[in-house]
């Protein structure tokens, strides 16, 4: 028979001697005598001997069932439930009259209810495959699901929903909430929100009062709820039953921080949602709304216009009039910005659209220069060929830098259920990394991404220069950009400086002499070797740190990552290093050695270091 103290002072030495216990000096001596625990705690602390000695005690007295609740309204299972104790479970579900859906407590929940509250799955799993009802509400109108969500429990929260629970369901009260309306109201929880996103939540239910998720999120003045769900195409306009959009909510919140403030502070979300039903109603008239409409290709067009205007600028005014020319270029290149919405709520993938237009652009006008030079018959030949190689490798290794899927571990819906289910089940490896977005188990080097909102393989960066995300698929090519941009830029001044040294340019005594003479007589190249220089810079430095990571298997992620973290190490490799010239062979898919020594992360998928080190198999292949 075992015997608990229930009532114990802790762990602090005593001043009083008497009261220490010699063998274990830095505990108390209980003067107290040991008590046996009741059947409740029995259950509480996982006691499943004494639990079916007592049960069997009590079985004989025609008053008290295993349904019976205890002086907090709470019943056997109730307790082991909450505590967890899997054993005591499992054996009071196998008894006949068990009941699971017992409601107790001072909330009148059951269960079910108890083992979400305390976040333990395996508990959960139990009773649901014994019948436990997940829709059963509290005496507020929160469920078993709705408790889990509120709690930020975010696998938990998936595995409801696997299990059948309506991603959607209402709370049982006056407010009619869904989960994920009750998060932009309440505590909003990214991960989760992120989960209940990627599970199909409904961005445009309401509640009993007619508000959306947006009018909550504003009422709690939760700015990135605002911002995910106009990201996702919740409507702005929708009014509650009290006639109010999101906005109106929004300037009466802020109204009443500043007054509360006395004017130094105001809210968040008011002016991100100012700024998008600004822009809604704006540029609504032909043929700006065209360009509103075409938000994306304006913001790849902007560049070209601009430098095209700066270009002509220098070309055709002469004096001060070069000055406000290229003044009015760029107000007009910003009134475009403004017109694609660039600064309203604004991201990396909304800004890609615009870089991705300059780095295109950029190619188009040195090449463009070295046209117009090759028409004046000022270039090399053979110099020349070389460029438009670099040109042609440039160009095509964007297009395919931008278009391929740059490894995206796609997932559908059942999928991401059957994931969840298996993670509850233990069948899933404990070391393996869980994606609580995607809902999926993460293969080594791979990343979430928000942009896509996608798992990447090899995930490297998102560069807003290829509007996309450079991955295990698609950095080949992004390295070949980068190579060929490099070099095609460097034969282009190469060539600009043979040129200009011909034509006498070079002569002169000084730099700035030189510099003006070059600005009055050849404004156009001197405007495109800018271009260029500035360009051949950053690019550089990239090509310089890929190569870097191609050598010793490092990606732009794992070098940032290594740089925040503590553990810092004296190696030029990384972990998933295995040679140089192995690495070499593995990032550009040469034909070289056994096929099975090669690693493609554009189809393997390792989960563990050792995997990766092992010999790789067949079975590894996807």
């Amino acid at each position: 028979m075992s015997a608990a103290c229930l009532k114990y002072d802790g762990l602090d030495a005593s001043d009083d001697e008497s009261k220490t216990d010699t063998a274990f000096p830095t505990m108390n001596r209980i003067n107290s005598s040991l008590v046996p625990p009741t059947i409740y705690e029995c259950a509480q602390l996982g006691l499943l001997d004494e639990l079916q000695r007592l049960l069997l005690q009590r079985s004989k007295t025609s008053e008290w069932s295993v349904n019976t609740p205890d002086n907090q309204n709470a019943t056997l299972l109730h307790w082991a439930s909450f505590y967890n104790q899997l054993h005591v479970i499992k054996y009071l579900l196998a008894l006949p009259h068990i009941n699971v859906n017992a409601v107790g407590g001072d909330l009148l929940s059951t269960p079910l209810y108890w083992a979400a509250h305390r976040n333990n799955i395996q508990a959960v799993a139990l009773l649901l495959d014994h019948h436990a009802d997940p829709t059963i509400a509290d005496k507020h109108g929160f469920d078993a699901y709705f408790v889990a969500v509120q709690s930020g429990y975010t696998i938990l929260s998936a595995f409801f929903i696997a299990k059948g629970c309506n991603i959607d369901t209402p709370s049982q009260d006056a407010d009619r909430l869904t989960p994920l309306m009750w998060l932009c109201r309440y505590k909003f929880e990214l991960d989760t929100a992120r989960m209940l996103f990627g599970l199909g939540a409904n961005v445009h239910e309401t509640d009993a009062h007619g508000n959306t998720a947006l009018h909550l999120a504003a009422t709690s003045d939760f700015v990135v709820a605002a911002k995910y769900l106009l990201d996702r195409g919740v409507d702005i306009h929708a009014k509650n039953k009290r006639g109010q959009t999101a906005l109106d909510i929004a300037n009466d919140v802020a109204s009443d921080i500043e007054t509360r403030t006395s004017g130094k502070r105001t809210a968040a979300t008011v002016g991100l949602l100012r700024s998008v039903y600004r822009y809604d109603e704006s540029y609504n008239t032909l043929p700006v709304s065209v360009l509103k409409r075409h938000a994306g290709l304006t913001a790849f067009w902007t560049p070209w216009f601009v430098m095209g205007l700066i270009g002509v600028a220098a070309h055709k005014l002469d004096g001060r009039d070069v000055v406000v020319g290229i003044a009015a270029s760029v107000a007009f290149g910003y009134w475009l910005v403004k017109v694609a919405g660039l600064d309203v709520n604004p991201s990396k993938l909304k800004y890609s659209r615009l870089m991705f237009g300059v780095n295109v652009h950029s190619i188009f006008w040195i090449t463009f220069g070295v046209a117009l030079l090759v028409a004046e018959g000022a270039l090399y030949v053979h110099a020349t060929m070389v460029f438009f190689v670099f040109f042609t490798g440039t160009c095509v290794c964007v297009y395919w830098t931008t278009t391929t899927s740059p490894g995206l571990l796609s997932t559908t819906i059942q999928e991401r259920h059957r994931n969840v289910m298996d993670l509850v089940a233990m069948h899933s490896r404990p070391e393996v990394k869980f994606c609580s977005t995607c809902l999926q188990h993460r293969p080594l080097r791979s990343k979430h991404n928000v942009e896509l909102n996608a798992c990447v393989a090899r995930f490297d960066h998102f560069c807003t220069f290829v509007a996309n995300v450079v991955g295990a698929n698609n950095h080949t090519f992004y390295f070949g950009f980068l190579f060929n941009s490099v070099m095609g830029i460097g034969v282009y001044l190469a060539m600009i400086v043979d040129y200009l040294a011909r034509e006498g340019v070079l002569n002169e005594p000084t730099y700035w002499r030189t510099l003006a003479r070059v600005g009055h007589n050849y404004p156009v190249v001197l405007s495109i070797s800018i271009l260029a220089a500035v360009h051949i810079v950053w690019i550089g430095g990239l090509l310089v740190a890929n190569i870097y990571g191609i050598l010793f298997t490092w990606t732009t992620n794992e070098r940032v990552l290594q740089s925040r973290s503590q553990a810092k190490t004296s190696s030029l490799h990384s972990k998933f290093s295995r040679g140089v010239v192995q690495n070499v062979v593995d990032f550009f898919h040469f034909p070289l050695g056994d096929e099975l020594d090669r690693i493609d992360w554009r189809r393997c998928r390792f989960y563990s270091l050792d995997e990766l080190h092992a010999r790789p198999s067949k079975a590894k292949l996807e």
